[in-house]
């Protein structure tokens, strides 16, 4: 039975078709993006989904969006990528994870958009991830007809929007909720809380724990703090780093110890690392000086996105011939590698676990989020949507949810109400604000988001 989306489907229950749009839906390999995709088909003329195979789907889940165009990559035992369109194999093969995507999007763009676009229609783009710009300008490239044919894209995370935000040209709008209230008050929670069970659940496999174990959140926004908050339940030892003065005076007083750098100082044995930036993070320099401290058996952990946080040493031990390290792989098992790590004086071990990437997404059939409350995530992404479509012709540029000069403003309190109506949820007081968990520093990371990326200035 496919799985429901209550507060998207009643949102749209009988309204009007966006028969004119096809819709590329970029979202994980998971049974509830198919759902997702499922339900879209009943709000736009097309919809084609390509999977980004953090895990990988079962036939089985996918018949939710059976009928449906779909595109994901199964990863082989070599760390390649296989692609397939729907049920049958492409023979083409990927060399990364991320080439995976850009060949995924390539191929679903040439095979099934440009037709549709050749008869009329325009494309919108639904994005978890900030896959599409680069793939999409040398599409546009290639084919002409594509330029000026795209309506606009909604992306719903933060590495998402920061790649959006280094384009120096708009050929569409770009809309992001990374800074929704929905996303930063009500989804981290959830978020943090799979981070937590899965590390405690890899680093197990290692002869570790997390119960009462040093732990650093590199990264104290939204999602690094939801894990700390977490983590309590652990009863670890928990600090913080953060470059931000800021958001570490924040951490500060939520009762942790918190630096603006990994130094030498800071390493305890058996600590884990748990980065949240969204960024490169641990790499050549915290390498370093973990060498000139005086700890060993360090476990290094994401929650982030794609590889990034600890990608110069996962690119340093594979390919090791420019490195200043000397890396040796001692160890494997479920969900993590043990390395060693020399400068040629000094020797350390390390574990990398879930390959660097986030652990949330690592384990086959596990889900980052239920059915019940990705929901809510979909339906602010697809009411941003279908308000762009109606707009006619908003400005190109990158606009943010929560910025009150935005063009498109939701009312997310009323969503969030309904949500809780809709799943029959406690809400101690009738005003959620009140009782949902609020960073802080909520205010300030929005406006500077709104800053760093620069949202007045449209090009």
């Amino acid at each position: 039975m496919a799985v429901s989306m209550p507060v998207l489907r009643r949102i749209y229950a009988g309204g009007k078709k966006y028969e004119d749009v096809v819709l590329l839906n970029i979202n994980h390999d998971m049974k509830n993006t198919y759902c997702f995709s499922a339900e879209l088909r009943n709000i736009f003329g097309k919809v084609i989904q390509v999977g980004t195979s953090y895990t990988s789907s079962t036939a089985e889940e996918r018949k939710v969006f059976e009928g449906g165009i779909y595109y994901y990559a199964v990863r082989n035992r070599d760390g390649t990528f296989s692609l397939q369109r729907s049920e049958v194999p492409l023979r083409i093969r990927a060399c990364s994870f991320v080439d995976s995507i850009d060949m995924l999007i390539t191929v679903a763009v040439a095979k099934d958009v440009l037709p549709e676009i050749r008869n009329g229609k325009k494309l919108f783009i639904m994005e978890d991830g900030g896959y599409h710009p680069s793939t999409i300008d040398n599409l546009e490239d290639i084919y002409p007809e594509l330029a000026g044919n795209i309506i606009g894209s909604v992306e719903q995370t933060t590495s998402g929007t920061r790649i959006l935000s280094s384009r120096t040209k708009y050929n569409y709008p770009s809309f992001s909720i990374a800074r929704s209230e929905i996303k930063m008050c009500l989804e981290s929670v959830f978020i943090g809380q799979k981070i937590v069970e899965e590390i405690s659940s890899f680093i197990s496999y290692t002869n570790n724990f997390l119960n009462y174990s040093p732990v650093c959140i590199i990264g104290y926004g939204i999602f690094g703090r939801a894990v700390a908050r977490k983590l309590e339940g652990y009863r670890c030892s928990i600090s913080v780093c953060d470059t931000d003065e800021v958001i570490r005076s924040a951490a500060e007083r939520d009762g942790y110890p918190a630096c603006a750098a990994v130094t030498s100082d800071i390493f305890r044995d058996n600590q884990v690392f748990i980065a949240m930036t969204g960024n490169k993070s641990f790499g050549i320099p915290e390498l370093k000086q973990y060498l000139d401290s005086g700890a060993d058996n360090i476990l290094l952990c994401s929650g982030s996105s794609k590889d990034i946080e600890y990608k110069d040493i996962l690119s340093m031990i594979r390919d090791p011939e420019d490195s200043a390290f000397a890396f040796s792989l001692t160890e494997t098992g479920p969900f993590y590698e043990k390395y060693t790590v020399s400068d040629g004086v000094k020797q350390k071990s390390f574990f990398i676990i879930a390959n660097g990437m986030p652990v949330n997404f690592c384990r086959e059939g596990s889900i980052s989020l239920t059915d019940r409350m990705i929901d809510l995530i979909f339906a602010e992404m697809t009411l941003c949507a279908t308000a762009i479509i109606d707009s006619g012709k908003m400005e190109n540029g990158l606009y943010l949810l929560g910025d009150s000069e935005a063009p498109v403003q939701l009312d997310e309190w009323k969503l969030i109400r309904e949500w809780f109506e809709i799943n029959r949820l406690y809400l101690p007081v009738d005003d959620p604000e009140q009782c949902l968990f609020i960073h802080p520093c909520r205010d300030y990371l929005r406006r500077e988001t709104f800053h760093k990326l620069s949202v007045s200035s449209l090009i």
